[in-house]
């Protein structure tokens, strides 16, 4: 009977596996005049702060399949997304506007995110998004892994970069 349920179990496993899917979302691009951003003290936009009706936010810009800005915090369920993303969505340092990933940081290769889309508010889940809480991770040096899982919305995805010039992927069911 045993033997019969691990069958069973292995099919199953085999058929999810199945339905799993590996995106490629390209490289990311850092030179703020092509992410757009208005930024000019270095080459790249990491970390800079962004000032918000006195409060000052700490951004992470580049463009993976359009312009992202992303905030590390300490407990993404307490971001009011709403209020933060729209405001910072559209700053005038992004000419063009950008999409805001809020991301916590749970442990090396685990990660929580939130979005705000500039176009549609905030969002339950966007594969882009979850890539860009990872990517930036990496680029701040928040974690040293060349995969991690983020959940965002519910939905659990792997993101894979090396962190250099790969193309950055995310496996979703």
């Amino acid at each position: 009977m045993r033997a019969a349920y691990d069958k069973i179990e292995v099919r199953k496993a085999q058929a999810e596996s199945s339905s799993l899917q590996t995106v490629s979302l390209g490289r990311p691009i850092t030179a703020p005049y092509l992410i757009p951003v208005i930024h000019n003290s270095t080459p790249s936009c990491i970390n800079v702060p962004f000032m918000v009706e006195g409060e000052a936010y700490n951004v992470t810009s580049f463009s993976l399949k359009g312009p992202f800005g992303v905030v590390f915090t300490d407990n993404v369920e307490k971001v009011d997304v709403s209020l933060h993303g729209s405001a910072l969505a559209s700053h005038p340092l992004f000419p063009l506007g950008a999409d805001i990933v809020f991301v916590q940081i749970e442990n090396k290769d685990s990660l929580k995110a939130r979005i705000y889309e500039y176009e549609n508010g905030e969002a339950e889940f966007s594969q882009t998004g979850a890539c860009a809480a990872f990517v930036a991770a990496k680029m701040m040096q928040k974690t040293s892994e060349p995969q991690a899982v983020v959940e965002m919305g519910g939905k659990i995805c792997r993101v894979e970069w090396d962190g250099v010039d790969g193309e950055v992927k995310i496996t979703c069911d």
